[in-house]
């Protein structure tokens, strides 16, 4: 596709490198919103489980109950490795881009890795929201 809207001087090579460097910018933004959504829904399942424990106390709740509070934390932990990725990702953006696209480069494979990380976490934590849902229909009955 590039090289089609090269040819047809749509764009020129040179500008190339700035306009691939906003599209970087616009994902690490996109990531940033759904990073927040998921730290904001996180905190509605744990103050949800707090209510379940306050209204239906029941000593046979607690193990599952900690082990879903665990598994809150584990995510609000890894939302924040996540979040500390994408500052990084962020102060290479500030970068002057070198003549050897070095910077580039580097963005390119940090990109790469945050991809995969970000989209493993949205899987997990949907599975854990469904998971504890599911166990809370399960115990209302």
């Amino acid at each position: 596709m590039q090289a089609i809207l090269t040819s047809h001087n749509y764009l020129k090579p040179e500008c190339m490198p700035d306009l691939k460097l906003k599209q970087l910018q616009y994902e690490a933004d996109t990531w940033k919103r759904s990073l927040a959504f998921m730290m904001d829904e996180n905190i509605h399942l744990k103050i949800r489980l707090s209510e379940i424990l306050k209204d239906k106390y029941d000593v046979t709740l607690l193990e599952v109950a900690e082990d879903f509070q665990s598994n809150f934390i584990k995510e609000d932990e890894l939302i924040g490795l996540l979040r500390n990725d994408i500052a990084e990702l962020d102060k290479l953006f500030g970068m002057e881009i070198f003549e050897d696209g070095w910077i580039l480069k580097e963005i390119d494979v940090k990109l790469k890795n945050l991809r995969n990380n970000i989209t493993t976490a949205e899987r997990q934590f949907g599975k854990l929201k469904v998971d504890f849902n599911s166990y809370l229909l399960q115990i209302c009955n």
